[in-house]
């Protein structure tokens, strides 16, 4: 996705919208989550970890197999009860900026292919920045929720880190039997419980002072959830495999009637489109 620095010189009449749909991450089997969130995640979904290279990441476990999230329905309507803070700064990120010479320094940036930040919107929308040319008020309450995204971030990765010094992390393969065969997740990790109560009483300290020790009880806890996640896969097989049946079982004439209204929606819309557009 491309991601956009905003600038005054470029956008100071541009507005936005909130996310409409959260489409964009049908494929996201996980998330990236911050200690901040695993009060709220622990009681509906698996928190795992995940290693790349030699940082340990903190996740929560969105789906049973690669590539598909059981948080969001068909329409892309999020269905349950809290969603991650990564995902509801969008379209919003903060990022390097990659003409700047502090490659450390990131700023407020949007993300373009999700279509909510325009020069011109045809729905209610907020202004970027106000007659001042300062961040309007609304745009400020987001940068302050990325800032405190990007803060509690070093806080996580400060207790992730005691936990791998720890070295309590072990592999965890997710499998589950589908009718066309069995499928595995795999490169996720959980906390060892026997190594983890083994600890010294210096590192056990140490742990509870990063906010690590919480972070392993959280995974230890919320491990349950897998069934929870189950119990959303099969709902949404026996939907997928009933919306089948029901097509299966249409005569062509209800098929038919089903084109031509269809057609003559589209006909009609653009007749509507081609009437404003005239105007």
């Amino acid at each position: 996705m491309k991601v956009i620095p905003i600038s005054k010189e470029n956008h100071s009449d541009w507005s936005y919208v909130g996310l409409s749909s959260y489409q964009h991450t049908k494929n996201d089997a996980i998330v990236p989550i911050l200690m901040a969130e695993i009060d709220r995640i622990i009681s509906t979904n698996p928190i795992i970890f995940i290693q790349n290279d030699e940082k340990l990441g903190l996740y929560s476990l969105q789906g049973l197999l690669p590539n598909m999230n059981l948080m969001i329905n068909n329409q892309g309507r999020w269905t349950q009860n809290y969603i991650p803070a990564r995902y509801r700064s969008l379209p919003f990120v903060l990022a390097t900026d990659s003409n700047s010479k502090n490659t450390e320094e990131k700023v407020l940036c949007f993300i373009e292919d999700l279509n909510c930040v325009a020069k011109s919107i045809n729905r209610k929308s907020t202004k970027i920045f106000n007659s001042n040319e300062d961040l309007s008020e609304d745009m400020n309450r987001v940068f302050e929720f990325l800032k405190s995204i990007e803060q509690n971030e070093l806080v996580t990765q400060k207790a992730l880190l005691s936990i791998k010094e720890a070295d309590i992390i072990e592999d965890w393969s997710l499998s589950i039997k589908l009718s066309d065969g069995e499928r595995t997740m795999k490169g996720l990790k959980k906390i060892n419980i026997k190594k983890l109560k083994s600890l010294s009483g210096k590192i056990l300290e140490k742990l509870n002072i990063t906010g690590g020790l919480d972070i392993c009880f959280a995974n230890i806890l919320s491990l349950n959830n897998i069934e929870n996640l189950k119990q959303l896969l099969i709902s949404r097989t026996q939907s997928i495999q009933k919306k089948k049946e029901t097509n299966e079982n249409k005569s062509l004439r209800d098929l038919t009637l089903e084109k031509q209204s269809k057609e003559k929606k589209e006909e009609m819309d653009n007749l509507v489109k081609n009437l404003l557009l005239e105007d």
